[in-house]
């Protein structure tokens, strides 16, 4: 795993909730799926950017949470990161997600033009750590591999083609991948720990984060926000697994249900805060809904999920 980007975003949004815990300080993660992707016979797979609709997928996603975050039209987002996986299109999305309130950013802008208005926006920072620093980041976690000749990728594209991922994953590919032998394979659980080892991260951050927040003299503000893209059954895997260790196996299947066996759609994804209050107790709130429509109930999860939960799922190194 590498990480190349830096930087402290605050935003001007704790609040005491009525009857509750005094937040003094928040680490929101956006997770999500990335847009629509092009089509390439000649690119590598870790070279394919977003098409047009899909940068418009991503920059419509990315006003909706500006302006639910409190952002105003032309704020630009210099303090906030993005990460991606290796993939062009996954760090094209969560950038274009991050730039939600730049309405200088028409959406027309490639990849590598992106990349370079954002990084351009550090060099007239006063701090010289930020203009050193790059705006979008890359994760190995939120990447996915599969081989596809191998019997375990064979039976996961199958279920990918026939609309079905999200089911093989969550129902059958822990039992495939260990009656297989096949310890590349990357099943339910595994893809699972992947993400429960990102938050682990940033849940052991928090008491740091909370401290610099608190200290006035750093000028900072209250919470740090970053914007993770990723791919189909990543994001997925781990929610069903957070919804399977809380709720229960009928509640995960509801879940699966409601993104239609298969998954996310482009863009879509779930939010975690991590918040500390001012006696220095850390929760993990973790939500996700999905509006019902003419052919599901929809889907709505929004708990405070014990950290030992996300602590489980990690599995041993080998």
């Amino acid at each position: 795993m590498s990480e190349r980007a830096f930087s402290p975003e605050f935003e001007p949004t704790v609040e005491k909730r009525e009857g509750e815990r005094n937040i003094t300080s928040v680490i929101d993660l956006q997770i999500f799926r990335h847009g629509q992707k092009e089509k390439s016979a000649t690119k590598p797979d870790e070279r394919i950017v977003l098409t047009e609709a899909g940068r418009m997928q991503a920059k419509q996603v990315g006003e909706q949470k500006a302006a639910a975050s409190g952002k105003v039209p032309g704020e630009r987002s210099w303090q906030s990161v993005a990460f991606g996986s290796n993939r062009d299109r996954a760090q094209e999305t969560a950038a274009w997600v991050m730039s939600g309130a730049d309405n200088e950013k028409t959406g027309n802008e490639g990849f590598d033009q992106l990349i370079e208005q954002l990084d351009l926006e550090l060099t007239n920072q006063s701090n010289p750590k930020l203009r050193k620093a790059k705006k979008v980041g890359k994760d190995e976690r939120l990447n996915f591999d599969i081989d596809e000749s191998s019997p375990f990728g064979i039976r996961a594209m199958e279920q990918f083609g026939a609309g079905h991922y999200l089911e093989f994953i969550v129902n059958e590919s822990d039992e495939l991948a260990k009656k297989l032998g096949d310890r590349k394979a990357e099943p339910y659980s595994k893809t699972a720990s992947k993400v429960a080892e990102i938050l682990e991260r940033y849940i052991k951050m928090a008491p740091r984060w909370d401290k610099l927040a608190m200290d006035e003299a750093k000028g900072y503000e209250d919470t740090l926000r970053r914007f993770l893209g990723t791919h189909l059954g990543i994001g997925e895997s781990f929610l069903a697994k957070v919804i399977e260790e809380t709720k229960g196996k009928t509640e995960r299947d509801k879940f699966v249900a409601a993104v239609n066996g298969h998954g996310f759609d482009f863009v879509e994804g779930f939010e975690v805060k991590i918040e500390t209050d001012d006696v220095g107790k850390t929760t993990v709130r973790i939500s996700y809904e999905k509006q019902k429509d003419d052919k599901q109930p929809g889907f709505k999860f929004d708990e405070i999920v014990p950290q030992e939960v996300i602590e489980r799922m990690i599995l041993p190194k080998k």
